[in-house]
């Protein structure tokens, strides 16, 4: 195989959406939640079909800009979005082992194209959430750094830099380019014109915009960079020809002509934004008001939950899980004002509903259950049968299906080494990577499907508290379609080794889950007594596969069970009709 260049060696390509996907609200990407202009909308139904057919040409768009500066069209240079403008103007300046400098968190791509040409990306941590500090920047700018670049708004954390700032920047360091994004500044309260005037007095600096966050045409990818004319030079002999196609070009220019209709947008956003904090700093997170489109809210230990929340609701929000400085952090798009209560109700903590997976959500006689009795006849050469299962399954602490074929098999008289038997166990259950079916997980059968989790998520939330490893709990509740309707999750790998009837597992849902009342779901007298040392309230099911229903329900309630169902519809009507949970 021919190998790529060495500095895409550790690169990890950027992840974009394959399909359109019709969200309830989609928060993560920072668009304008009120769509495009009602002026660009009609000029593209209108749009002269003539234009498709040739080159487009950037003139008038050009000339426009150059009427909002008070400058000339040779400042400028159209861009196939914000992006482009970036790494056109990286590659045009930066040579290898060439130094960025910027703060940190900011936005993602700059040090991904630094990569890519083999410049390095030197980042700066606040000080101080989240204020830019003039100082702290000029105390890491030496002679390898040849770029500063700064965001204003910064995203993800939505400060803005003064323009005395850089001004000092530009006037002290003249044999530095200060590459500035302006991509969310029409959002902000204050004057971008501010900004362009710097352009005119100093000619290293670059400021790049979008029409993609405030004129609402992120679709159409269009940017631009307005610098001095030398740099747009230097900028020309590294694009494309023609990058910006002539759709975008007429949208923008209509946007630029009915700027007026963005005000009212500005201020819907600005009350949606207010609105937004105010709830979630109520409810106990810590939610950071900005001069973007955005906010940024730290969900603190609640977030994994959080997030799976949303998303059972068809609510996308951006979460920056695992990056430095934004542990448990939510970029949240301010949404239509009429669609806040929408979000906070989403967020608002309801009942959390804990289902164990087996003979729950599972029936897995076909499967689990199938398994036990051919790891036993493997090593016994004798023949199993559901009672002699289900005898060691009500005995306790045999939550653990290995543990329960393990016991069964000495008590046959056989000796066996643990390990060589869980192998056999998971050859006949599950093999991930087997072509085809997968083992006997493939026989089991949903007992409670989707129909039933969308009828229960109406009034409340749901998580899994299962001994299942997290890849065969993931398979089958993927497989059945009804992974997307948990919050969270609690499999093997989770617990430390503290396995049912332990509380461990019902404990750390209760730390890092928001609820008004847990309800436990389960079909051993494990789960029942896991959930009753965990003081949640806790229900049995009986599996479908167990032989003696009136001697496991009797069990169950012996441990302390508050009810016992016997099936799907009881369960339901008790859920949906009864007072198990609350409906409002």
């Amino acid at each position: 195989m021919i190998k790529s260049k060495e500095t895409l060696k550790n690169i990890i390509p950027y992840q974009t959406d394959k399909y359109y996907s019709e969200w309830t609200l989609k928060l993560d990407s920072n668009e304008n939640a009120y769509g495009a202009f009602n002026s660009v909308i009609d000029s593209i139904k209108n749009f002269d079909p003539n234009k498709i057919k040739y080159y487009p040409a950037y003139g008038a768009l050009l000339d426009k800009l150059a009427s909002l500066t008070n400058s000339i069209p040779d400042n400028f240079i159209l861009t196939n979005g914000c992006d482009e403008a970036i790494n056109l103007v990286l590659s045009a300046f930066l040579d290898k082992n060439d130094e960025v400098l910027s703060y940190s968190p900011t936005f993602s791509m700059p040090e991904l194209y630094c990569s890519i040409i083999g410049a390095k990306f030197k980042k700066i941590k606040y000080n101080n959430r989240w204020e830019f500090s003039l100082s702290d920047f000029i105390s890491n700018i030496d002679d390898r750094v040849k770029i500063l670049y700064l965001t204003s708004p910064n995203n993800p954390t939505g400060d803005v830099i003064q323009k005395k700032d850089i001004e000092n920047l530009l006037t002290t360091y003249k044999d530095k380019l200060v590459l500035l994004d302006c991509t969310y500044f029409n959002y902000s309260s204050y004057n971008i014109q501010d900004y362009f005037s710097l352009v005119n007095r100093f000619d290293n600096l670059a400021i790049l915009k979008s029409f993609s966050k405030d004129y609402a045409l992120a679709g159409f990818r269009l940017g631009y960079i307005y610098s001095s004319p030398l740099i747009i030079n230097e900028v020309k002999k590294v694009i494309s020809p023609y990058s910006v196609n002539a759709c975008a070009l007429n949208s923008g220019l209509v946007a630029l002509n009915n700027r007026n209709e963005f005000e009212e947008i500005r201020l819907k956003i600005n009350k949606s934004k207010e609105k937004l904090v105010a709830a979630l700093n109520s409810m106990g997170f810590r939610a950071y008001n900005t001069e973007a489109n955005f906010i940024l809210c730290d969900f603190g230990e609640y977030a994994d939950f959080i997030y799976n929340k949303l998303l059972t609701k068809n609510i996308k929000v951006k979460y920056f899980k695992g990056i430095e400085g934004l542990e448990n952090t939510f970029r949240i798009t301010a949404p239509r004002l009429e669609d806040v209560d929408k979000l906070i109700d989403a967020i608002k903590p309801r009942d959390l509903l804990v289902f164990d997976l087996d003979g729950v959500v599972f029936d897995v006689k076909k499967s689990y259950r199938e398994a036990i009795k051919k790891t036993y006849n493997y090593f016994t050469k004798l023949t199993l049968d559901d009672v002699a299962i289900q005898e060691v399954k009500n005995l306790g602490s045999m939550s653990n299906d290995w543990d329960v074929t393990e016991f069964l098999i000495k008590k046959a008289g056989v000796k066996i080494d643990y390990n060589q038997m869980v192998k056999v166990f998971q050859d006949f259950f599950f093999v991930p990577n087997k072509v085809g079916s997968k083992g006997l997980i493939d026989n089991e059968e949903n007992v409670l499907d989707k129909s039933f989790f969308d009828k229960i998520l109406e009034y409340a939330d749901c998580a899994v508290f299962t001994g299942r490893p997290c890849i065969e709990a993931f398979y089958s509740l993927e497989k059945f379609g009804i992974k997307k309707c948990f919050s969270y999750f609690i499999c093997n790998e989770d617990v430390d080794g503290n396995y049912k009837p332990s509380p461990y597992g019902l404990n750390k849902i209760k730390k890092n889950t928001t609820y008004k009342k847990i309800l436990y779901f389960g079909d051993t007298v494990d789960d029942i007594k896991a959930g009753v040392d965990a003081s949640v309230d806790t229900y049995g099911i009986i599996p479908p596969c167990a032989p003696n229903p009136e001697t496991t329900k009797q069990k169950m309630f012996e441990m302390g069970a508050i009810n016992v169902f016997d099936n799907k519809k009881d369960l339901l009507n008790s859920l949906i009709k009864g007072d198990m949970i609350c409906k409002q």
